[in-house]
C-alpha cells in the first residue's frame, strides 16, 4: 500500500538523520550511568481474533480477520535510572483496511457487493524497561559502557484509542423477500485502558546506538458503541514483533 511505503521511507530518513550526530561521537563510554534513551521500531502487527463484530464479517462477506495483519510504528522515550531499570512513555500506531464482498448477494449485473473495513489503533502510556544482567559495564564510580549483547522485559500501562470504520455497499436484509443494496458509512470510535508486556534485546553498534529486536503483547477491550452498537465487546489485543534503532541521548 502506498502509505505503507511511504511509512518505511520516512522510517529510514528519519533513522539516518538521527544516527548521524550519534555515531560522531568518540568516547567509547559515558561518565554517568543515568541517561535517555530513544527508541524507533517498525514491525509487524497481528490484532487478536475473537470479537463478535469481525466474526459477524466474516460470516456475512469474504472479510478475514487475518487479513487485518499489518505494520506498526512504535516510539519509546525513557531515561535510565541505573544500570538494571529505566522508566519512561511509549506511543504506537497502526492501521490496515480489508476489502470484501458478499457472500449471498450480487447486484442486478452479476457484480460483487463490495465494501472496505478499515481498522486503526494507537496506544499511549508509561512503561518500565528492566535489564536483569545489567544494560552496561561500570568503571570505578562514573564510568559506564553499554553492552554488546542486552536482553531486556518491559511492562506498561495506558490508553489505547482505536476506530473501525466500514464504507461501501451493504444488504439491507429487513424483508427476506426483497432484499437491496445501498451505500453507507458505518463506523465506531473509543478508548480503553491497556495494558502490554515486550521481551527483546539489544545489540550495541556504537557507543550512542543499539540495533533493537522485539516482541510486544497488548490486552484491552472496549464496548463497542456508534454504529456497531450491540455487538458487545471488541477485542483490542494484538501482538507485535519489530525491529529498530535505540539511541542514547
Amino acid at each position: 500500500m502506498d502509505w505503507q511505503m511511504g511509512l518505511r521511507g520516512a522510517f529510514i530518513a528519519v533513522l539516518l538523520t538521527a544516527a548521524y550526530p550519534a555515531l560522531a561521537q568518540k568516547n567509547d563510554y559515558f561518565d554517568r550511568t543515568e541517561m535517555v534513551y530513544f527508541e524507533i521500531n517498525l514491525g509487524t502487527h497481528q490484532p487478536d481474533e475473537g470479537s463478535d463484530l469481525f466474526n459477524f464479517f466474516e460470516e456475512t462477506s469474504t472479510f478475514d480477520s487475518e487479513d487485518l495483519d499489518g505494520f506498526v510504528v512504535d516510539f519509546k522515550l525513557y531515561y535510565q535510572l541505573n544500570n538494571r531499570l529505566s522508566i519512561g512513555g511509549g506511543l504506537s500506531v497502526y492501521e490496515e483496511s480489508v476489502s470484501a464482498e458478499s457472500r449471498d448477494f450480487v447486484d442486478i449485473d452479476g457484480f460483487g457487493i463490495v465494501n472496505e473495513t478499515e481498522f486503526q489503533t494507537t496506544w499511549v502510556g508509561a512503561q518500565m524497561i528492566w535489564t536483569p544482567f545489567g544494560a552496561g559495564e561500570q568503571f570505578g564510580s562514573k564510568g559506564w559502557a553499554p553492552k554488546f549483547f542486552v536482553p531486556y522485559l518491559t511492562a506498561g500501562i495506558g490508553f489505547k484509542a482505536y476506530e473501525v470504520v466500514q464504507v461501501g455497499e451493504f444488504v439491507d436484509e429487513t424483508d427476506p423477500n426483497d432484499p437491496f443494496i445501498f451505500a453507507d458509512r458505518f463506523e465506531a470510535d473509543g478508548e480503553s485502558l491497556s495494558t502490554r508486556f515486550g521481551c527483546g534485546f539489544r545489540l550495541n553498534l556504537h557507543r550512542n546506538v543499539d540495533l533493537n529486536f522485539s516482541l510486544q503483547q497488548e490486552w484491552a477491550e472496549d464496548d463497542v458503541a456508534g454504529s456497531y452498537s450491540g455487538f458487545g465487546d471488541l477485542d483490542l489485543g494484538s501482538k507485535s514483533a519489530m525491529i529498530g534503532v535505540t539511541f542514547r541521548i
